[in-house]
């Protein structure tokens, strides 16, 4: 699909416009851990976890108890078939959900509840499960495969110890449920968190969906520089210099313009806080994010259309995937992932022609007559997002923004 139609020309004359030099001097300028991950652009985001095995895409409080731990069985699991799934994409960082609403998690934690003896038994652990550590073999399989991994967990509900929200709900324990006050709450996440973050090396992002409770912003914060000092953080805003931040929609589409800083959807030129924007979006139908029989997946033509919507729009493009009930990907979304891979090689892995250096106009000369449908322009932003404007001739378009990468 062609962005501005087929065009026929020897050359492309680009100008920019940069920022005064009043604002260039006060711009806020990315760690070398933001800088790295935005490098990367394509992230997988991995939901396999209790709700795999139970309707709906979650525990629902509105259920009757807590899904037992014996539905989670995946016979066939394979973490290397998800990594061989990711490369065929061409993700650089693969996000897991490691502890997703309703409280089970993927490894045998040894948390027990504060102020008893009893232990977090809602795990891997106790489950049939062949693999006794999900997570484990999860980041040995992105090492073998050159993907940086990360961790997902819900920090501000666990349906398990009846906390929704950041809050404990009200009325009678369901079947399944332990009770805990809040502040035991605090601790039992905390206290997973750690175990994720300091015993399973070094990570590439840690996920905070829905945020995190301000009762635990300073331990989070402390927790993040000791043990994931080099992680970049989604939601982290506040907790670590290498915050990034939602686009403000899960349906693969970044606003436009959309600027390395600001704190919230599309970002803010003027922001004094470098947080890029991460895209996360399904590869499923209908905003699914654990694996359904019942659902399709989106076609390729739909997934290229991501694709320049969220990395052709200063985005990184986290896109879900999602293995079944036996622990494996299953080989349509195989061949999707594969199929999208293979089209943004193909298109974006070698340019026609392509210049860059530090002066306000640059010139690309093609072929006689090339025919060309897109233009990729990039900035170094090591030194912060200086251009305001950036204009080709002949007049193809005009980008109020021409950041890390637009397409």
């Amino acid at each position: 699909p062609g962005c501005f139609g087929d065009l026929i020309m020897s050359w492309i004359l680009f100008s920019l416009l940069l920022a005064s030099a009043s604002i260039v001097a006060t711009i806020p300028v990315p760690t070398v851990d933001q800088l790295k991950w935005s490098e990367w652009e394509l992230g997988a985001i991995i939901h396999f976890n209790m709700a795999t095995y139970i309707a709906g895409d979650g525990c629902s409080f509105s259920a009757s108890s807590v899904p037992s731990q014996s539905l989670f069985n995946p016979t066939k699991i394979n973490t290397d078939q998800w990594a061989q799934a990711f490369q065929a994409f061409g993700a650089r960082y693969a996000v897991l959900v490691a502890k997703h609403n309703c409280g089970f998690t993927l490894w045998p934690s040894n948390v027990t509840i504060p102020g008893s003896n009893i232990p977090y038994n809602y795990t891997v652990h106790q489950s049939p499960s062949p693999s006794p550590d999900v997570i484990r073999a999860f980041v040995d399989s992105c090492h073998k495969a050159n993907i940086s991994p990360g961790f997902y967990y819900s920090v501000v509900t666990n349906f398990f110890l009846n906390v929704q929200s950041g809050k404990k709900v009200s009325g009678p324990l369901k079947p399944g449920m332990v009770n805990v006050s809040i502040d035991q709450y605090y601790e039992v996440a905390l206290g997973q968190l750690m175990e994720l973050w300091t015993q399973y090396g070094q990570l590439g992002e840690v996920w905070f969906d829905g945020g995190y409770q301000a009762d635990i912003k300073a331990n989070l914060t402390a927790m993040l520089a000791k043990a994931q000092p080099h992680a970049t953080a989604f939601n982290g805003y506040g907790l670590s210099p290498n915050c990034i931040r939602w686009i403000g929609t899960e349906a693969g589409r970044a606003p436009d313009p959309n600027w390395s800083t600001g704190t919230g959807g599309g970002g803010d030129p003027n922001s004094t806080v470098w947080c890029p924007a991460e895209c996360d979006t399904t590869l499923q139908d209908n905003d699914h994010w654990f694996y359904s029989a019942t659902e399709g997946i989106r076609s390729l033509e739909e997934l290229i259309d991501v694709y320049h919507n969220t990395v052709g729009h200063n985005g990184n493009l986290l896109l879900d995937f999602t293995p079944d009930k036996d622990g494996l990907i299953p080989d349509d979304h195989m061949q999707r992932y594969k199929q999208l891979g293979d089209f943004i090689r193909k298109c974006y892995g070698k340019p026609i022609n392509a210049t860059s250096g530090s002066g306000m106009t640059y010139a690309v000369e093609l072929s006689p007559a090339a025919t060309i449908d897109r233009v990729v322009l990039q900035e170094d932003q090591t030194h912060g997002q200086a251009e305001r404007l950036f204009t080709a001739i002949p007049t193809i378009f005009r980008c109020t923004s021409a950041p890390f990468q637009r397409i």
